[in-house]
């Protein structure tokens, strides 16, 4: 997977993201998102706010189990916000 790929999962309609207290910083603010990359894969992907205002991507890996289910949960509730 190349980085020029993964900034693709940042154009899903459903991705969820959320920060990451575990992991961050005074210094350092990071997030997590989740998000399908072209229909075939789920990413887990953690990025940081820089000083200048860019995002940086710091890991990014195909998410486990857990962190697809957590994501088609998701998916789920938010395609199914608009129905009664």
């Amino acid at each position: 997977m190349y980085l020029s790929e993964v900034v693709d999962v940042f154009d899903d309609p459903h991705l969820m993201g959320f920060y990451d207290r575990a992991h961050s910083s005074l210094d350092e603010d990071r997030y997590i998102t989740l998000g399908r990359l072209r229909d075939i894969v789920i990413l887990f992907v953690v990025t940081v706010d820089k000083a200048d205002g860019d995002t940086q991507i710091i890991m990014a890996r195909e998410a486990v189990p857990k962190e697809q289910e957590a994501y088609y949960d998701h998916y789920r509730k938010s395609t199914n916000s608009g129905r009664n």
